[in-house]
């Protein structure tokens, strides 16, 4: 009797994709290195639309966007841009087309997401109620 090996998969090393993952709230972020400017996605996954807040630390520019999951893709982007309100009452957004996420160099955190998520979240919200 021959008895054969093959390497042993671990199962800690297989990412889910984003398409894959469970609706909830996610952040992933470029770097685990803490003391050095980082890019940060914080999204939330709701039935078939991801939306959520891209920020680079590095540039100091943040955008909202809404989109679809496609395989570790997020496409189909529409991006909310923020418009100085005239008044303290009301944030104003201005939607227009965006450019796709690509999650593969992107590394998921435990912690849950922030004010970022929340505000994106209100950008999209007169879609999210139709």
């Amino acid at each position: 009797m021959i008895l054969t090996f093959s390497p042993a998969t671990v199962i800690s090393q297989i990412r889910p994709t984003v398409q894959s993952l469970p609706d909830g709230d996610y952040r992933y972020r470029d770097s685990f290195v803490i003391d050095r400017p980082f890019r940060e996605i914080q999204f939330r996954k709701q039935d078939i639309y991801i939306t959520g807040s891209d920020s680079d630390k590095r540039t100091g520019k943040s955008y909202c966007f809404r989109g679809i999951p496609q395989q570790n893709n997020i496409i189909n982007i529409t991006v909310a841009i923020e418009i100085s309100p005239k008044t303290a009452q009301q944030t104003e957004w201005k939607l227009a087309p965006g450019n796709p996420i690509n999650f593969d160099k992107l590394y998921p955190l435990q912690a849950a997401p922030g004010l970022e998520l929340y505000k994106c979240l209100t950008a999209f919200l007169p879609e999210l109620m139709d």
